[in-house]
C-alpha cells in the first residue's frame, strides 16, 4: 500500500515539475514577443499562469483607456500594450508590473454598459479592466486569487525550508569528526538573505514613504539597499530583492515624475525652488537626464506664463524693458539653480544650454511682435535692442553669455528695419528737394537758432555755428538741414544697433544715402535753371563733403574697429561735381 502509494506522489510531483517547466520555456519565450521585458525574465522561478486581452477603462468615468495584454505570473501581473507596428515575432510592449503581495482584486458590479469588469487595488494606484465575457472575467478572478494563496504559502513554506535545511546542516557538519567552525558555516545575516527584517519588510516600508510623500526616506531605504545587496553573493533570493526594489524605484520614479509635471491645476509661481526636491530625489536615483528634462521644461512653462501674464500697455520700450526684465531674470535664476542641482553632473549643462537658446529664440518671438512692429520709429527700435542686449549681458553673471544668439536672432528684423528707413529717408529727402527753392534758411529768432546749433551738436555737428550768421539765418538749404538731420540720426541708430554680422547691411545703407543725396545736389548744382544759386549749391555740397562726410567716415571707424574704405572713396565725387561745373564756366 505504502509502495503505490509512494509510487503515486512520484508520480504526481514529476507531473507537477513537468507542467511547470512547460510554463517556464513558454514564459521564456515572451522575450520574442514583448518589448522590455529583460528585467522581468531576470528573476529566477518566474513562470507564467495566465495570459489574455483585457480593456483598460477609467476609474472615474469608465471612459476605454487603451487595449491591454495581461500576464499573470506566479509572483506578479505583468500589463503590456500592443505594438502599433509589429517588428518580427514582437507584438506587445512592456507597461508595468504589479507585485501579488501588494495587490488587491475587486470584482466590479456590472453598472450600465461597464460589464465583466475588475479592479487591481494597490496603494496609492487602482486600475480597472473589462473582459470580453463572464466566462473570461470568471478565469480572471479565480486564477489571480489562486495565484495569489499559492504566492503567499511558498514564501512561508521557503523560510521554513531555509531555516530547517539550515539547522541540518550544521547538525551534520557538527557530526563530522573533521568540522572546524568557519565563516562557511556560519549562518549569519550575511549569508541569510531573509534574515535581516528591514529587508524583508521593505517593499511594505516603501509603499508606505511613497504614500506619504516621504520621498527623501524612500529613496534613503533604496540606497542603503542596494548597500546590503552589494555584500551578498549572487543567488535567486538577491535577484528576486532586486526586481522588487526595481519596481517600487519605477514607481517612486513616477510618483517623482507628476510631481513635475506641469499641469493647468498646479502652481508655477515659487522660483525655480519649488521643484528642488523631486529633482534631488531623482538625481539620488540616478535619473540625471530625467530630473534635468523635468526640471527645464518646468521652468519653461514657468517663463511662458510670466510673459503670457505681462499686460501690453504704454510705449514700446517700457513693455520691452519689462519683458526682458522678467525673462532674463528667470533664466539667470534657473541657471543658479541649475548649477546647484547638477554641481556633480557636468553633462547635463549641455542640455542647459540648448534650452536657454530654444527658450531665447521664443522670446525673441515676443520682443519682435513689439519691437519691430513700427518699422519706421528707427530710434524705439534701437533703444529696444539696446535694452535687450543690456539684460542678455547679465546672463553672464552665471558664465553663460547668450549675446551671440540673440544678435543672431535679431539679425532679420534688424535688416528690414535699416532697409524700410534707408528708403523712408531717401524719400523724404527726394520730395523735400523737389520743392526746393535754394536759398538760406530764416530761422525768424536768434533763440531758434541757437536752438538748431545745439540739437546738431547732439547729432555730432560741433562746428554748426559756423553756418550762421546774422544771428538768425542759416547759410544752408532747408533741404540740406532737413537731410542733415534725418541722416545723423539714422547713422547714430545704426551705429547702436551694430554687431559685425551688419558691416555689409549698414556701410552700404550709409553710402547708398549719402551718394542719392549728392546725386540730387549735382543735379541742381549742373542746371542751368539754377546758375544763380549756383555759388549757393555749392556751399551745401562743401557741408555735405567737408563735415557729414568725416562725421560718417569717423563714427564708422570708431565703431566698426577699422577705417571704412568706401565712405573714403566718395571724397572723389566732390572733385568730379567741381570739374562739371567748371567746364559751365563757374570759377571754384
Amino acid at each position: 500500500m505504502s509502495i503505490t502509494a509512494a509510487s503515486d506522489d512520484r508520480q504526481t510531483d514529476e507531473a507537477g515539475k513537468k507542467e511547470k517547466d512547460e510554463k517556464r520555456k513558454t514564459f521564456t519565450s515572451l522575450l520574442e514577443k514583448v518589448e522590455g521585458l529583460t528585467s522581468v525574465t531576470e528573476v529566477p522561478g518566474r513562470y507564467l499562469v495566465h495570459e489574455g486581452d483585457l480593456l483598460e477603462l477609467n476609474v472615474d468615468n469608465f471612459e476605454e483607456i487603451r487595449k491591454v495584454h495581461a500576464f499573470l505570473l506566479n509572483d506578479s501581473l505583468m500589463i503590456t500594450t500592443y505594438l502599433p507596428i509589429r517588428r518580427g515575432l514582437l507584438r506587445y510592449k512592456f507597461l508595468s508590473l504589479f507585485e501579488l503581495d501588494n495587490l488587491a482584486v475587486v470584482n466590479a458590479r456590472d453598472v450600465g454598459l461597464v460589464k465583466n469588469a475588475f479592479k487591481i487595488l494597490m496603494f496609492p494606484d487602482q486600475h480597472m479592466y473589462q473582459c470580453d465575457g463572464p466566462k473570461t472575467k470568471r478565469e480572471w478572478l479565480v486564477n489571480l486569487e489562486k495565484t495569489k494563496k499559492n504566492k503567499s504559502g511558498s514564501s512561508t513554506g521557503q523560510r521554513k525550508d531555509f531555516s530547517s535545511e539550515s539547522t541540518m546542516s550544521e547538525v551534520l557538519d557538527r557530526s563530522n569528526p573533521f568540522y572546524e567552525a568557519g565563516p562557511s558555516h556560519d549562518v549569519s545575516m550575511e549569508t541569510n538573505p531573509f534574515h535581516p527584517d528591514w529587508l524583508v519588510e521593505l517593499p511594505e516600508d516603501l509603499d508606505v514613504c511613497i504614500a506619504q510623500r516621504d520621498f527623501e526616506g524612500a529613496v534613503d531605504l533604496i540606497e542603503r539597499t542596494n548597500e546590503h545587496l552589494k555584500e551578498l553573493p549572487v543567488s535567486s533570493s538577491m535577484k528576486e530583492i532586486r526586481a522588487r526594489v526595481d519596481h517600487r524605484v519605477k514607481q517612486l520614479t513616477d510618483v517623482l515624475v507628476q510631481e513635475m509635471e506641469v499641469t493647468a491645476d498646479r502652481s508655477l509661481r515659487g522660483g525655480p525652488g519649488v521643484t528642488r526636491r523631486a529633482v534631488m530625489q531623482l538625481i539620488r536615483l540616478g535619473k540625471h537626464t530625467t530630473a534635468c528634462n523635468l526640471f527645464l521644461k518646468h521652468r519653461g512653462a514657468a517663463i511662458k506664463l510670466a510673459i503670457r501674464r505681462l499686460k501690453i500697455e504704454g510705449v514700446a520700450t517700457v513693455y520691452i524693458n519689462k519683458l526682458c526684465s522678467i525673462f532674463f531674470t528667470h533664466l539667470i535664476e534657473t541657471g543658479k539653480e541649475f548649477q546647484k542641482a547638477f554641481a556633480e553632473n557636468t553633462g547635463c549643462f549641455s542640455a542647459f544650454v540648448v534650452w536657454a537658446r530654444v527658450e531665447l529664440q521664443t522670446f525673441v518671438g515676443h520682443f519682435s511682435n513689439q519691437a519691430f512692429a513700427t518699422k519706421s520709429n528707427l530710434d524705439m527700435v534701437a533703444e529696444c535692442i539696446n535694452i535687450a542686449r543690456r539684460h542678455c549681458q547679465k546672463m553672464c553673471n552665471i558664465g553663460l553669455d547668450l549675446s551671440f544668439a540673440l544678435d543672431g536672432f535679431l539679425l532679420k528684423g534688424i535688416r528690414d528695419t535699416i532697409r524700410y528707413n534707408k528708403d523712408q529717408l531717401m524719400e523724404a529727402t527726394k520730395h523735400r528737394s523737389g520743392e526746393e527753392k535754394w536759398r538760406p534758411v530764416n530761422m525768424q529768432k536768434p533763440e531758434a537758432a541757437q536752438n538748431l546749433a545745439k540739437e546738431m551738436v547732439q547729432y555730432g555737428i560741433h562746428n554748426f555755428n559756423s553756418k550762421l550768421y546774422d544771428k538768425c539765418w542759416v547759410n544752408l538749404s532747408n533741404s540740406t538741414l532737413m537731410f542733415s538731420k534725418g541722416y545723423m540720426n539714422f547713422i547714430n541708430n545704426l551705429m547702436t544697433m551694430y554687431i559685425p554680422e551688419l558691416y555689409f547691411d549698414v556701410v552700404e545703407s550709409l553710402k547708398e544715402v549719402l551718394v542719392f543725396y549728392i546725386g540730387i545736389l549735382e543735379s541742381f548744382v549742373t542746371n542751368e535753371s539754377f546758375a544763380q544759386e549756383r555759388d549757393f549749391i555749392l556751399k551745401n555740397v562743401e557741408f555735405l563733403f567737408q563735415t557729414i562726410l568725416p562725421l560718417t567716415e569717423n563714427k564708422g571707424k570708431e565703431v566698426i574697429g577699422h577705417q571704412v574704405r568706401p565712405f573714403k572713396d566718395l571724397y572723389k565725387e566732390q572733385k568730379k561735381i567741381n570739374s562739371k561745373v567748371e567746364t559751365l564756366g563757374v570759377l571754384i
